[in-house]
């Protein structure tokens, strides 16, 4: 069984889309939105495909601006019954966009998804001490999905002390970084994603929510657990931060 909490489906054609969708392997794909263009696409592809659930965020992107984001509010308050979390949203030391107002947006779709009692996913780069300081002021107010999270291993146990969750990629095949979080962070607090079509484990190939059958073989290695039981795990986990 394959849980893919973070994806960007809207990315990949159609075609695609129908495979995951008859896919008995694949229980849930989560795709999630970067503006308000691929939170429209995301939002008709939720509605189309049974399997495919939906997340609106706004990523720091260069363009950004407070009647965007304005636009973004508006549009999550009137389909919230559509949406299953506020993602991807976080702070981004590699894009030009002030980091000042990176945080303030940031704060802005905090404060939102606090007020819908949505859980959030996280985007950080290069940010990831400065995105817990802001984080840990809704440790007991929202659920928190870090995911493809790179900060060093003290922001890691940072993360784990808050209670966050974390999403790993389909690339812990090759990743020591990510293999190594597997050992130091509670089997409860694991996700398990794509960010299809980006971080794929075959790299002449983009991602897409099946890869995540070669995360299970590596996340049953390190645990040290069949696979069957690595499955039921994130099962548990989804349903609880979902």
């Amino acid at each position: 069984m394959i849980i893919d909490a973070h994806a960007h489906l809207d990315f990949l054609p159609e075609e695609k889309l129908i495979e995951i969708e008859k896919d008995k392997r694949i229980k849930y794909a989560v795709t999630n939105s970067v503006n308000l263009d691929s939170c429209k696409k995301n939002l008709e592809i939720s509605k189309k495909f049974s399997k495919i659930k939906f997340a609106s965020g706004l990523y720091p992107e260069d363009d950004l601006t407070l009647k965007k984001y304005g636009d973004f509010e508006e549009f999550v308050l009137k389909n919230k019954k559509e949406i299953i979390a506020i993602g991807e949203i976080g702070i981004d030391k590699t894009e030009k966009l002030d980091f000042e107002f990176q945080k303030e947006v940031f704060i802005k779709q905090l404060n939102l998804a606090k007020k819908l009692s949505f859980p959030v996913i996280i985007h950080t780069r290069k940010a990831e001490k400065e995105a817990l300081e802001i984080l840990e002021n809704y440790k007991d107010k929202l659920k928190v999905l870090l995911h493809c999270f790179s900060g060093n291993f003290k922001l890691v146990k940072k993360g784990v002390e808050l209670g966050f969750f974390f999403s790993i990629p389909a690339n812990v095949v090759r990743s020591e970084h990510f293999q190594k979080m597997l050992e130091i962070i509670p089997k409860n607090k694991i996700l398990t994603e794509t960010d299809s079509p980006y971080l794929s484990p075959f790299p002449e190939k983009k991602n897409e929510p099946a890869f995540i059958s070669e995360s299970l073989k590596k996340i049953s290695e390190i645990w040290k657990i069949p696979e069957e039981e690595v499955e039921k795990q994130i099962l548990i986990n989804f349903e609880e931060f979902f």
